[in-house]
């Protein structure tokens, strides 16, 4: 166990190191199979985000991360406690992480 969570380490070092993070303390949703869960939006880059929730949704589960507007659809790749890390689908644009951002400050 301890092996996976420094491989699980290494590869969210080797994220904020490809993508800017935004730190962030945003309401937002997530649908998966586990249903409808309410969380907060820690922090969010261009390939993915750090939520808290409880209870957080296992490594593993694909799911949509919902924000007003916004949805962006995702699988969970580490759980630390209630907080857990996303990876998207699909790479975001810079822009489209700048409005999130922008919006969140504005709204919250």
């Amino acid at each position: 166990m301890r092996t996976a969570m420094a491989s699980v380490s290494e590869q969210q070092q080797a994220d904020v190191r490809r993508f800017g993070r935004h730190r962030i303390m945003l309401a937002a949703n997530v649908y998966s199979v586990h249903g409808e869960l309410n969380c907060v939006l820690l922090d969010v880059s261009q390939g993915g985000a750090m939520l808290s929730a409880a209870p957080p949704l296992p490594v593993g589960c694909r799911l949509l991360l919902e924000r007003h507007a916004f949805e962006v659809p995702g699988v969970v790749r580490w759980v630390e406690g209630n907080r857990f890390g996303i990876q998207f689908e699909e790479m975001l644009s810079e822009e489209v992480v700048l409005g999130l951002v922008s919006k969140g400050t504005q709204q919250d």
